[in-house]
Parts: C-alpha cells; structure tokens; sequence
C-alpha cells in the first residue's frame, strides 16, 4: 500500500465515470461560486511558487544531522515540514528534501491501472466511535447469515469542506443518514451520498459547509453478509459431537475494518471507540477492552458494552462472538491476561499463557512504558487465515500458533508459540501504542517485532540460544530472496492499499529484523534500548515515519558520546536493496585489507532498473574479525571497524600470516565475507580438526557463505564442497540447519540426473554418523537436541537407512495395537508417520486417518494430515484428493494443505495436477477468496514441474491470471509464492525459454511480474550452477568414493 497525494471531494470532476459511483438520496454534484472559484486558483497558484522556493532552498547544500543539536534548527524544521506532507500522502516531496530527509528510493511508475489517489482527505477527521454490532449466527441456513449495526463518529473539521469521505466496502446503508453539529449553535443536515466503489470510499455531501474548528456527529446503519471467507467481521466454526458450533470472528489488517462498519480506514488516522456487542445469552463477547456494562435486549439478546480505547489506528480493533472458556492469570505488574479456546482445547492454553504474561511484564519493563490496557487477551480461533494478529488488548491466533500439549505436541510447536507470542506482543508497543504513517513503512512493523521476538523468547528460555538461531531463521534465509536483481528495498514507497503485499514478504519481515539486530549490535545494547525508550514515548498514540526512529537513536547516542550518524548507516540498509560482500585480505605487515562489493547470485542477470540505488551499491559496514591466535567471539560495538560508503578500507593489526581470520562474528552484519582459497582451506582445516573453536553461528555462516558465494562465482565449489565433510562431528542444531538448507539445494538441482544415485549416498553416509534408532523415542533431550536429532532423523529416513524405516515402522504399528497410548515422541512423530505409511499399506493410512478425525490437539492433527500425503498408493491418495473437497472428511480451510501435500509427494505429483484443473472451477469458488491459502495450493502443485510437457500445460492455464484477485493486491505475496514454487528447480535452457515464453504471452501481469522476474533469474542461476559445478560435483564425489555403488 502507498502513500497518495491527499485530497478533499470538493472538486468531483475528478470522477468522469458514472461505473465508479453509485449514488444515494438527493440531489448529486458540488457547486461553487466563481469568486471562490478565483480564490482557489490564486491559493494554489501561491502554494506552488511556495513549493518551488521550499524546493529551491532545501536543495542548497542542507543538510541532515542526527545530533540533538540540530533539533532546533531551520533544517529540523523543514524536515518536520516534509514529515508533514509526507504523512498526508505525498512522497514526491521527498526528492526535494533529499538531503533533509529519507531518500526515497527510485522507482518506476506504477502501473496505470492501479489507482493511486486513493488516500482519504484530512479536512474531516474522527475524534471518537460508538458502534453496535449484532451478528445473526443461527439465523437461518449458514450461507445467509449477516450482521447489522449502528455507528455515531464524533468528527472534527479540520478544513472547511462540503462533505465527509470515509470508508465503506459490503456494505449497505438500512436507515436514513444523519450529520448533526455536536455544538447546538448551528445545524447541519445530509444531502446526498454517493459509493466510489473502486476506492471503497462513501462520500456524504452536506448542505451546507463543515466549519473549520467545529465538531459533528454522523450516524449511519447498515448490514453487512457474516461469510467464512476469514477477512473482516466473518464466520468461523467447528463441531462438537457432531454438531457444528459458530463463533463471529475479526481480522481487520490491512484493511478490512470498512467490511464491519463504515470507518476512516487508514493507519495514521487514530480515534478513540466505543463499542457495543449483541449475542445470545449463552454465548461470550469480547473486544479490545473490557466489558462495562451488559444489558438484557429481550429474545435471547444480550448488549455487552466496552470501555472506550485510548486512540486506536482501524486495523487493531477486534470483535469476537463465541462460546469459548478461558484460562486467566495476571501480570507482575497486575494486568489481567487471559488465554481463550474451545472449551475441548482450553488445556492447552497453558503455556501460551504462562509465556505471554512473563513476556508482557518483561516488555514493560525493558521500554519502560507500562502496557497502556486494563486487561490483554488472547484466542485461538478454528479458522484464521494468518498466523496471527496483534489486535490491541484481544489478540487472535490460529489454533496451532497459541495451543501446546505437553504430550502430543513437538518441540518445534513449543517454539513456534513462544515465538508468535513473543512477535504480537512485540506490536503492543511497535504498530499498536506507536504506529506506521503508511503501509510502506510495514517493515518498522514487522522487521521489529521479528526481532523483538527473539528477544522475549530468550528471557523466558535463554537455553533455546534465540539469538543464535537467528541467524538461520532470519539473516540466511532472507539473504536467498535479497540476492537477486528482482529483489526491493526494505522502504519503497507505494501507492494502493491493493499493493500492501507487495512489502509483505520476507524482507519487511526477515531483513527488517536481520538489520534491526545488526543496528543493535553497533548502538550497543544500553544505547539502543535507551532509544527505543525516547522513541516510543515521544510517538505514544501517534503515527510515525522511520526517520523518527533513526533520529531518536541517533539522538540518544549522541546524548552517551557514542555520535553515530544513524540515519546516514541505516539509510544504506533500507534505501537500497540487496547486501555487500566483504574480501578480507591480511596483509604481509599483517594489516587488514577488506573490500566491499554488491552480492547478486547471479552477477550476469539484467537488473531492470525498478529501483535505483541512491548511494551506488555502497553500505555503512560494521566489520568485525577474530584469528586463530586471538580467538574470541564475544565482541561489542567497542570493537567495530567502520567500513564506510567506499570501495577498501584497511585496518591496522598485527595477523600472523600462519593464522586463519574469520569476518563478521556471530554473523551480526547483513553481509557475506569471502577471503583467499588459502585462507579458506585455513577455516575448513579448522573444522576438520576441532570444529568446536569456531563458534556455532559462524559455523553456520562459513557454510552458508561458501555455498552462496560459488552460486555467484565468488568462490569455487570445491571450497564450499569442503565445508561440510565435517558434518558427521557435528552436534550443534544451526550449523546443521543451515547445511541441510544447502545440501538440500543440491538434491532438487541433482534429483533428475545420474548423480542423484551417488549424492544419495553421500548424504545417507554423513547422517548414519550421527544417526540412533534412540532418536524416536528418548526423552533425555534438552530443547535444541531435539532439533538436531529431529533434522538428523528425517534425513536417515529420506535417504533410505534401514534402521530409520525399520524402527519408524515398528513404533507405528506399536501404536496401532494400542491407538490411546502412542509411543513415539512428538518432535519425530512427522518423521515415523511418513516413513511407515510410505513403506505401508490402506491400514496404515486408514488407521492415521481414524486418529486425525479423533485428535483434539490442532498440532497433531497437522501432522497428520502432512504424513498422509506420505503414501506410495495411488488410489489412497486420489481418495485422499476427494476427501480434501468434502468438508466432512477434510475441514474446509485445511483443503488446500491437503492438496499441496499431496502434489509434494513424487507419486501424487500428476495426479494432484489432474485433480486440480478437473476441480478448478470448485476450487476457485470456495477458496479462491483466501489469497494465501489459494496461491499455497497453486505453489504446491507445481514446485517440481520440471518438464517442459508439465510447464506447457501450466502455460495453457492463462486463465489463472485472469482472475481479478491474482492480479492485484493481497494476492502479490500469493503470486510470488506460486511462480516461486512452480520454477524453483528449474535449471535447464529449455525450461528458461519456456518460462520466457509464458512471460511474453501474457505481459500484463500486474504485481506478478516480480515475481515472474525473479522465477526467471533464479532459473538462469540454476542453469548457471549445473553448467559449472555439476562435473566438480561428480569429481568430488567420485574422490570420496560415492560415485560407484
């Protein structure tokens, strides 16, 4: 989403297209005198010649400190002023400003059939919200349910106008339309309405003009459809006994709230609101703050009234109808936290519950900014499309993001909720109390609670080593995505609330947070946190532009005598996109040389040019080093050596030339290091002999490095190769994740050629080191040993080691003859599951079937479903296929995981195809409308078409992008998702040309073409690689003795 110019509705000759509007009552159109008419072209003509001597001005060498000592100058005031306009929607200011403010990357224009004037007007602002929502659940047949409702907005003018613009999207108006002055001493009365349908904006005209400085009350009704469809006020459900049971359920980000009632939709346009939900007497309401009063309506119905917020952004509000239980404890500091689910599953909420009340007491006091509710509760909600959302005071979850069972959940499910606990509590200060302008600064979102996170989950499990495992989470795995020329900046700005996806992806989420941790690293922890403080105070309650955040640091290191310019080293991070890598030579007087250079995977793919770096591909770099003869890891932002915006820097030191030198500690810059091969076999003899000294994340990084950097020809295969003969000494989980991650890439480039055999083997050699039959079955394993032996077990199963496949299948017929006492232990049970009913027959799939209908633990019921995609039976899994369309078999909003396992499985991949394009117009209808879940059943089925046979008949399914909804919008992180699964192992010519093809035919693919670029980069660098390594590969292999069976 973007930011737009910001406009009134006086003029509405702007509307020339009668399909754009639908009017109301009244009589149409807006009329003004020809003196005014005069007046407002004399205004705007003064306004421009303002700007231009604004511009003029600001271009003369200003420039921009973070030093507490400009804050008073004429520049911080121009800057404010460019803030300003920034805020009301227009970032072309920012050019102007460039050296004042953010510089805002180059774009290209964005497509034309994207509105971009869709920003609401300032001239009327809400103050304050009183609402009443009735949901009809049990109202006749489940398709026909609705809601209806009232809404009074107390508005205050802030520029005298005809009209009040807001925000309104299925909806329709039941009662007449009232504008009423809050101050008795003069009256306004409605006019007419009109329907801008493609801005989603309801436009009341008055009859006479809004004063500047007055107050007014509109009162609207209207009923909207209640549909499971996951997005605004909609219907969520589950059984029990057999019996369906509903609940009315929100999800309002990003733009959603205008789906419950008429609203001001934007994120920066805060207002205090007060809300009252009607039920039935046997049923629970719940809202963002707690219930004042309940009052009986008669029938059944009861009006639960809330208190009224602090000033709230739309997207945070929650409303929830159910007849859910609760498990309730309270915070050190005396907040009531309350922890809701089914009434079968509120068990399980323990944890959560335990974790989220120790983590907000811990976020208290590390802001030092008290939680600003009276209460803060959490549910876990049947049908929820996201993982979760941070409603303010009420935040909702999917089931298996909130609830864990001891006994039949993994370790990975604990961490998964620990982790997505920690991430929305995160928001309660970073979205929620202090709040992006616009989408475009999403990642100040997401980037920080991705890294706040981390931080909560190590205060209540330090022994989970969080900030290592960062590193592979975040840093490695957005590094993939931000390598490449299709790649963006963490800030770019945009124009369409449709294109709020666009920045939803891993680099709002994975970089935001990889640079955030790297921030802190330089700042140093007390500075940072100290920062953190000034900022969130001096923003509490208001929107915010990312510049308040660097100048807030930038401030506060100045106040400690540290005076680091931090917008002028973050600006490298955000403003452009991609990384450095970083050469490190030592010198023969044992001085250190480094170089920087942009990283690509590719160095030969055409950059299109869609963003413009505004400092030449040149990073603020905190270089850190150790050597083999002063070894040590725990360094500090005391021990940086700056490497600024230049091409080599070198650094002072006395390096012995018979020691290795190790760059980046712990992996806390974004950047990748590379040395000479003689260095390089240096650390690789290290981790051959006493892989131990080196620390486990920069294990982790040497590996991940090598491989990346021979992907780009940075270094030569056989060096990356060399990385991880050691494996099979290896105990530490992050170093073994990020292996896997790259051996794996191997195994999809190899798997249809002669040397999938031999690498094979390879693979089942290093595991069966390290692999035990215990594995399954032993409890005696501390959190992050689970991990390892988790990854380990699934590999040696993979690869065929017959004392995985034989001990998999034992357990599960172990628990076949007794299915109320299962044997295995939970963090393998994905593994046992798959092995035995791969290698087993209809029984065994029946039998897993029987548990998943029976099991009450969301966990555990996922697993199941993945390891029923498992079996080798083609007929099992065509009916498997069926039942994913029959809402009695299959839950409806797990069809789609269903179907994509299945096209996972080699055996299932065709046949999945076949079903789909025989099921699309069902599939499209019941769930298309859930863009994520669709786009993840199209990525599915396609991620191994590797022929050109296959990516013909996805060629001649042009219709998929003639959808509406997969051309725009919420649907780019959709279509990203497909195309990057259809082509990710593509990697001959032909499959490239094919691709190319495709993209010619079908040209206007509105958001998706990133992603068609990307697919079409990532295919030359698989090209690329197999052209290069695929004979170092067999050599090496062949050396080692796997090439012959």
């Amino acid at each position: 989403m973007g930011k737009a110019e910001s406009f009134d509705f006086s003029d509405m000759a702007k509307y020339n297209s009668e399909a754009e509007l639908t009017p109301g009552s009244g009589k149409k159109g807006c009329f003004i005198s020809i003196f005014v008419g005069v007046l407002i072209l004399c205004l705007v003509v003064c306004l421009v010649i303002g700007v231009g001597l604004l511009v003029y001005f600001a271009g003369k060498g200003t420039t921009c400190s973070d030093a507490p000592a400009d804050t008073d100058s004429s520049n911080a005031g121009l800057i404010d002023k460019c803030k300003e306009v920034i805020d009301d929607g227009d970032t072309s200011i920012c050019n102007a400003c460039r050296k004042t403010t953010t510089t805002i990357p180059s774009t290209t224009p964005a497509p034309t059939s994207i509105l971009q004037d869709v920003r609401l007007p300032r001239s009327v602002l809400p103050e304050l919200y009183t609402v009443e929502l009735q949901p009809n659940l049990y109202d006749g047949p489940p398709e026909e349910f609705t809601f209806n409702g009232t809404v009074r907005i107390r508005v205050k003018c802030h520029q005298s106008t005809n009209n009040i613009t807001l925000h309104s999207n299925q909806l329709n108006l039941t009662d007449e339309i009232r504008v009423t002055s809050a101050d008795s001493s003069h009256s306004v009365h409605y006019r007419s309405h009109e329907f801008d349908t493609k801005r989603q904006f309801l436009i009341i005209f008055t009859n006479v003009p809004l004063t500047q400085g007055h107050y007014y009350d509109l009162d609207l009704a209207f009923i909207g459809p209640l549909k499971d469809d996951l997005h605004g006020l909609y219907l969520s459900s589950y059984q029990r006994n057999n019996k369906t049971i509903y609940a009315a359920v929100t999800q309002f980000q990003a733009t959603d709230l205008r789906k419950a009632f008429p609203c001001f939709d934007e994120p920066a346009i805060k207002a205090k609101f007060k809300a009252t939900l009607v039920r039935k007497s046997k049923m629970t309401s719940l809202s963002n703050m707690p219930i004042l009063n309940s009052k009986d309506r008669g029938n059944g119905w009861i009006a639960d009234s809330f208190n009224v917020t602090p000033p709230v952004s739309s997207y945070l509000l929650a409303f929830i109808i159910c007849d859910f239980d609760y498990k309730e404890n309270m915070t050190s500091n005396g907040i009531r936290y309350r922890a809701w689910a089914r009434p079968e599953a509120v068990s399980q909420t323990e944890y959560a519950l335990s974790v989220g009340t120790r983590i907000l007491s811990y976020f208290e006091d590390y802001f030092g900014i008290p939680f600003p509710l009276p209460k803060q509760d959490m549910i876990a909600v049947p049908d929820f499309a996201a993982g979760a959302m941070e409603n303010w005071g009420l935040i909702t979850y999917r089931e298996t993001a909130m609830l864990y069972d001891p006994q039949e959940s993994s370790e990975s499910n604990k961490q998964r909720v620990a982790v997505v606990v920690s991430h929305e509590l995160a928001h309660q200060w970073f979205g929620n109390l202090v709040t992006p302008s616009w989408w475009d600064d999403l990642w100040l979102n997401e980037g920080f609670a991705s890294f706040i996170e981390y931080m909560g989950v190590d205060h209540v499990h330090p022994d989970w080593k969080m900030f290592d495992q960062i590193v592979v989470e975040d840093v490695q795995d957005v590094f993939n995505f931000d390598g490449l020329v299709t790649s963006h900046p963490v800030y770019v700005p945009v124009y369409h609330p449709d294109q709020i996806s666009e920045i939803f992806d891993r680099i709002s989420y994975g970089k935001g947070s990889s640079i955030i941790r790297m921030m802190r690293f330089f700042l140093g922890e007390e500075t940072f946190r100290n920062g953190l403080k000034r900022y969130l105070n001096n923003l509490a309650y208001k929107a915010a532009f990312h510049d308040d955040l660097w100048f807030a640091l930038g401030n506060q290191s100045a106040i400690e005598n540290k005076n680091l310019n931090v917008k002028a080293i973050m600006d490298t991070w955000t403003l452009q996109m991609n990384y450095p890598v970083v050469n490190v030579t030592v010198m023969a007087d044992g001085d250190i040389q480094i170089t920087q250079k942009r990283y690509l995977r590719d160095y030969h793919a055409v950059d299109p040019l869609t963003y413009v770096s505004p400092f030449n591909y040149h990073w603020e770099i905190p270089f850190t080093y150790t050597t083999k003869s002063n070894t040590t890891f725990d360094l500090t932002d005391a021990d940086i050596h700056w490497m600024h915006k230049t091409d080599k820097e070198v650094i002072s030191g006395s390096v012995l030339q018979s020691d290795w030198i190790l760059g980046n500690v712990r992996q806390y810059g974004y950047y990748r290091v590379t040395y000479s091969d003689e260095n390089w076999n240096k650390l690789i003899n290290q981790l051959n002999e006493d892989h131990t000294v080196i620390h486990p994340t920069n294990r982790a990084q040497m590996i991940n490095d090598a491989w990346n950097l021979a992907k780009s020809g940075d270094v030569s295969m056989t060096i990356a190769l060399k990385t991880v003969n050691y494996l099979d000494k290896e105990k530490e989980f992050i170093p073994w994740k990020a292996s896997l991650g790259e051996l794996g890439y191997v195994d999809s480039m190899l798997e249809r050629t002669a040397l999938y055999g031999p690498f094979s083997r390879f693979m089942k050699h290093k595991v069966s080191g390290i692999f035990t039959p215990s594995a399954f079955s032993s409890s005696n394993f501390t959190h992050l040993e689970s991990y390892v032996n988790t990854l380990i077990a699934a590999e040696a199963c993979k690869y065929g080691i017959e004392s995985c496949v034989s001990e998999a299948s034992r357990l599960y017929k172990q628990w076949m003859s007794d299915p109320s006492n299962n044997p295995i232990r939970a963090s393998v049970r994905l593994t046992v599951y798959c092995s035995a009913i791969r290698h087993g027959g209809t029984e065994e799939w029946d039998f897993a079937y029987r548990m998943y209908k029976q099991s009450n633990v969301a966990s555990e019921q996922s697993r199941l479903m993945l390891a029923m995609s498992c079996s080798s039976k083609v007929w099992v899994l065509g009916r498997y296929l069926q039942y994913s369309i029959d809402p009695t078999k299959i839950r409806k909003q797990d069809a789609t995981n269903v179907i994509v396992y299945i096209s996972e499985n080699e055996i299932g991949r065709g046949l999945t195809w076949d079903f789909v394009r025989e099921n699309w117009e069902r599939l499209m209808r019941e769930q298309g409308s859930v863009l994520y879940k669709f786009a993840r059943l199209v990525s599915g089925i396609l991620t191994k078409f590797n022929t050109r046979f296959e990516l013909k008949q996805f060629s001649k399914s042009s219709k998929w992008l003639n959808f509406p909804y997969l051309k725009f919008g919420s649907s780019f992180f959709a279509f990203t998702r497909l195309i990057s699964g259809v082509t990710a192992p593509f990697n001959t010519n032909f499959e490239l040309k094919q691709l190319e093809d495709f993209v010619k035919l079908h040209p206007n693919m509105g958001s998706g073409t990133r992603a068609f670029q990307q697919a079409i980069e990532k295919t030359l660098g698989n090209i690329n690689w197999m052209d290069q390594n695929y004979h170092i590969v067999k050599q090496w292999l062949a050396d080692q003795g796997f090439l012959s069976a």
